[in-house]
């Protein structure tokens, strides 16, 4: 009688499935593609199926790897459920506590003010996950999630801590090269930062080409860090949200803030960690953090330029 395939073995495969190719499975497990391979080869060896087709694109499920997925996938999400309620029982102030959010927020807002939770807390090991791309809550890969949008998910429990404003920047060269640009013509005449690739979509990218059609986009970029950047070194006029805007010595903020832009900043939880002591402590902290820099985030800091010389045509 056939026995129950190896539980890592099992997860290699999906994690196969989900990559897509050996190489990208192996990143995403953090071992060698020669590990990935042999535990694969030894599954398909248990099972006596073949469960991939090799093909110029990379790995793609045959008829029984299409066939044990969704129940390895049952499989995954019950390990995964075990331990989420295990760990939502853990009272004690150590361990390990993951946060998934942007880079620009962790860089300009929680890490330059995250000194006190260490010494608060020195038996929690913070660890910040930097990317755009959302990480999964539900499957561990983070324990808190900040984000701006509020999640749909039933199993996630989130609460509103703050609101992001957005308005335009210049720098004082630029401003000085070119006048202050008048939002009530579009900014005609003036230079913008424009947007690439996933950041196109963003509300900022949308709100440009409605509000601003007919002025000059002098680069583009996919991430506000770049935005920043660009809008510093005098490239044109960018739209970021204040707290970095007013932070940058460099800058001066061209006109009001773009009430439609505003973002709300939601603290993230999967329900089964709600109550894990080291989780709650960091919640608690960020959500402190977050109150306490609401002038800077919601852009009541600095009013918009009056900056002399010539306005833009």
């Amino acid at each position: 009688m056939q026995g129950v395939p190896d539980w890592n073995d099992l997860r290699y495969f999906l994690t196969i499935a989900r990559e897509g190719t050996l190489a990208a499975a192996a990143r995403a497990l953090e071992v060698d593609a020669t590990t990935v391979g042999r535990r694969l080869a030894a599954l398909e060896e248990e099972l006596d199926s073949k469960l991939f087709d090799r093909t110029p694109a990379g790995l793609t499920l045959t008829d029984a790897g299409r066939g044990i997925r969704s129940a390895v996938e049952e499989m995954e999400a019950a390990a995964l459920a075990v331990e989420r309620r295990a760990s939502g029982e853990d009272a004690r102030l150590e361990g390990v506590v993951r946060i998934t959010l942007t880079e620009a927020f962790a860089v300009n807002v929680l890490l330059p003010r995250f000194t006190p939770f260490r010494e608060r807390h020195p038996g929690i090991q913070v660890q910040f996950l930097t990317d755009y791309g959302a990480l999964d809550l539900a499957r561990r890969e983070a324990d808190i999630a900040v984000r701006l949008t509020r999640p749909q998910e039933d199993t996630l429990v989130a609460r509103k801590v703050g609101e992001i404003a957005i308005a335009p920047y210049a720098s004082e060269d630029y401003l000085e090269r070119r006048g202050l640009p008048d939002p009530a013509n579009g900014f005609a005449g003036h230079d913008v930062i424009g947007y690439a690739d996933a950041a196109a979509k963003w509300p900022e990218a949308r709100w440009l080409t409605e509000s601003a059609p007919a002025t000059h986009v002098a680069v583009r970029c996919n991430s506000v860090l770049s935005v920043v950047a660009s809008t510093v070194a005098g490239l044109g006029v960018g739209m970021m949200p204040c707290m970095f805007g007013d932070q940058e010595p460099a800058l001066r903020r061209v006109a009001p803030l773009v009430t439609s832009l505003r973002r709300d900043i939601w603290l993230v939880v999967h329900q089964d960690l709600q109550h894990n002591a080291r989780v709650r402590a960091t919640l608690h902290f960020l959500a402190e953090l977050i109150h306490r820099e609401r002038p800077l985030l919601s852009g009541e800091g600095r009013p918009a330029s009056r900056a002399s010389g010539r306005r833009g045509a």
